[in-house]
């Protein structure tokens, strides 16, 4: 059966105009979700363009006695404004490989703490560090101190850094894993939470 001979047989059980009708509204509908794509796709790149970014930061804040509190180095801070036209608590800045250091009120070695990424909410008060996430300090009694994990919550202001996720603390003496952890950095205080296994270099 050729087309023509099928045309003819689909137009024996469906009147022509409804048949045009059909097609019609096919188009309609068709042409609508393509319509509707697009728009979603503009909208959702426009929500992802940054409001403004900043090169080779450096940030420094000072205690009520002018001592170096802490500090922000990174190569890349991205912020994004949720509604371009004011900004909203929903706003975020992405900070490229944050490198931060803490200064406790003994005046020991800072605490240093570096990432892959950070994100701060709209207020800045808060730094969720992700990926790669390396805490460190030099002490006098036990070297080098290194704490890894998946990702960290940092009040800077506070000088208080916390996770849920496992974490390892490698030192001189010895390795000691656990599953959360709060830290005090101006004290130079560790908790850790659950789960904690340690072992011991005898030497």
């Amino acid at each position: 059966m050729n087309l023509s001979q099928r045309a003819q047989k689909i137009n024996q059980h469906i009147p022509a105009p409804w048949l045009v009708a059909f097609i019609l509204v096919i188009c309609f509908f068709a042409f609508s979700l393509r319509q509707k794509v697009e728009i979603q796709g503009a909208q959702s790149e426009a929500g992802s363009f940054p409001q403004f970014y900043m090169k080779h930061v450096e940030t420094r804040e000072f205690d009520a006695k002018g001592d170096l509190h802490y500090q922000l180095a990174t190569p890349l801070v991205t912020h994004y404004q949720i509604n371009p036209e004011a900004p909203s608590d929903s706003d975020y800045t992405i900070i490229a490989k944050p490198d931060m250091a803490f200064y406790d009120a003994e005046a020991n070695a800072p605490w240093l703490i570096t990432s892959e990424t950070g994100r701060s909410d709209a207020n800045g008060k808060i730094f969720r560090l992700i990926d790669n996430v390396l805490i460190k300090q030099q002490t006098p009694t036990q070297g080098l101190i290194q704490i890894t994990t998946s990702e960290l919550n940092v009040r800077a202001a506070e000088q208080f850094a916390e996770t849920d996720k496992a974490v390892k603390i490698r030192s001189a003496k010895g390795q000691i894993d656990a599953v959360g952890m709060d830290a005090d950095l101006a004290l130079s205080r560790l908790q850790l939470k659950s789960q904690v296994k340690a072992s011991y270099d005898p030497r």
